[in-house]
């Protein structure tokens, strides 16, 4: 705090270290003794230190408002540098409606900043060519579980490739780490931190590289936000498949976890824009049966279990395209329909149906869809545990967005109560399913209304019917549908509030 005394004039009688970001950079919010805030970032390293030289110098290349005010910098063995506090700016996520277009706009701004005094982002072409060393040793990439040595075999040529064709030699100002953790919308500014990495080169890699975080963030698909972006898709998708599986770098002791899991939506991208089959593996189911044996044997709490589902479920329904899919059903639309549409059976004409688990809304959406073709008005609502889910589905519906709530169902109390709950008992550990169902019928329903089940494919899937009965409740009711050409049964029960 003395040096910030020396620098500003004035001594800080507050003091906040701010957690963000990815590095173990020192991070401190300061409340002056004369009135004013500031932001203050040390190096605890010399890895640190010579990026935050970097930063300094970078942001001193140009002024305005797309970057924070420099209040002061110190240079030598541990840099300091004094910025504009920001902790009253609204920091993503969630995205809302205009956010992306935005922050779109302020990126055309950046890239058309003067960047002669930067280095050529050309230099990134071996970040992103890392599919030829994948090519040389799998071994790595394939423990990610995220695709099998087979597709690796079938997709590793056009990947190679795609990358090889991508373009990053230009003339723009590329900021080269935009994130949500990295921007802010204060008033009517967006405004970028850390410019540490900025280079001069073609601005399409600026914004193929944020695309994937986003997504994560309950974001729009990175071929809606711009088409045509494989070969750096495939690029992008390169340098987390070589980094992902590597050991922790000191200075950014969480970095591979977020690298992997931006490899799970920027390899499926790449595959969608290239043509490639989609990897076929699913990662995620090994961690969500981890989490249930780390429950049952008490290692792990009731909140560690949700956030240790949430984060690879949500990830996974992400990734796909398939409205659908991330919704969490596999298939085509056909499969779809006859999965979830025998749920309708038990809804009355004008009912209040909320989806529990609405993930994007899609089923909130088919219901309204299929309800009307059968001359029954369904008002959807949705809930999901997962905020990013539920952001996407507020974005992908703004006629609804006012009835999508993001919560978890044991704990939350709805603002209203609702004719017809639709849910499933994998949404909680085994211990709670009981609890859960009780506190639908209790909380959630209108008298006469009716708790369903989620629908299971009969034989393969667990009959709904037991699982209620297992958790001791007799269903009221059994409704089931045949699939039009492979003759398939599906099942879901359904209990009466009395």
């Amino acid at each position: 705090m003395d040096r910030v005394e020396q620098l500003l004039g004035s001594r800080p009688v507050a003091w906040w270290k701010r957690p963000g970001g990815y590095s173990i950079a020192e991070r401190w919010s300061l409340e002056l003794a004369n009135g004013r805030r500031a932001f203050a970032k040390m190096a605890p390293t010399d890895d640190i230190a010579w990026r935050i030289r970097d930063e300094h110098r970078n942001m001193t290349m140009f002024e305005g408002d797309l970057r924070c005010e420099i209040l002061a910098f110190e240079d030598g063995e541990r840099p300091l540098l004094v910025l504009e506090d920001l902790r009253d700016a609204r920091w993503p996520p969630p995205w809302e409606p205009g956010d992306v277009e935005r922050v779109r706009e302020t990126l055309e701004r950046v890239w058309s900043m003067p960047a002669d005094g930067l280095a050529n982002a050309d230099r990134l072409r071996q970040m992103f060519s890392w599919w030829e060393a994948v090519a040389s040793d799998p071994t790595g990439f394939l423990s990610l579980g995220i695709a099998s040595e087979q597709w690796l075999e079938r997709c590793l040529p056009t990947l190679i490739e795609a990358a090889r064709e991508a373009s990053y030699d230009g003339a723009d100002f590329l900021h080269m780490d935009v994130r949500s953790d990295n921007m802010c919308f204060a008033a009517d500014r967006v405004v970028f931190v850390d410019w540490n990495w900025a280079v001069r080169g073609n601005r399409a890699v600026d914004l193929a590289c944020w695309l994937p975080a986003l997504r994560l963030e309950g974001g729009p698909l990175p071929e809606q936000v711009e088409p045509g972006l494989g070969a750096y898709a495939a690029g992008i998708s390169a340098y987390f498949a070589h980094y992902a599986h590597q050991p922790r770098p000191v200075g950014a002791p969480t970095v591979r976890r977020f690298q992997h899991r931006q490899l799970r939506i920027s390899l499926p991208w790449a595959c969608r824009e290239l043509g490639l089959p989609r990897p076929e593996l699913e990662d995620v189911t090994v961690e969500i049966d981890d989490a249930n044996a780390d429950v049952a044997a008490g290692r792990c709490t009731d909140d560690q279990w949700y956030a240790r589902v949430e984060e690879p479920l949500t990830d996974a329904y992400l990734s796909h395209a398939e409205p659908w899919r991330q919704s969490g059903k596999g298939g085509d639309e056909a499969d779809w329909r006859w999965g979830r549409e025998l749920v309708l059976d038990v809804v009355n004409d004008g009912d209040a149906v909320l989806d529990v688990g609405c993930a994007n809304g899609y089923l909130m959406e088919s219901f309204h869809r299929w309800g009307a073709e059968r001359g029954v008005r369904v008002e959807p609502y949705g809930v999901d545990i997962s905020w990013r889910l539920a952001s996407l589905a507020r974005r992908r519906l703004p006629q609804w967005r006012d009835r999508i709530f993001a919560a978890n169902v044991m704990t939350w109390r709805p603002p209203r109560r609702f004719d017809v709950v639709h849910t499933a008992l994998d949404y909680m550990p085994v211990a709670r399913r009981r609890e859960h169902v009780e506190h639908v019928l209790d909380d959630f329903l209108l008298p006469g209304g009716r708790l369903v089940l989620r629908a299971a494919r009969m034989p393969k899937g667990p009959d709904p019917a037991d699982e209620l009965e297992a958790v001791g409740f007799r269903p009221d009711g059994i409704v089931e549908s045949v699939h039009p050409a492979s003759r398939e049964l599906r099942r879901t029960a359904w209990l009466l509030r009395r």
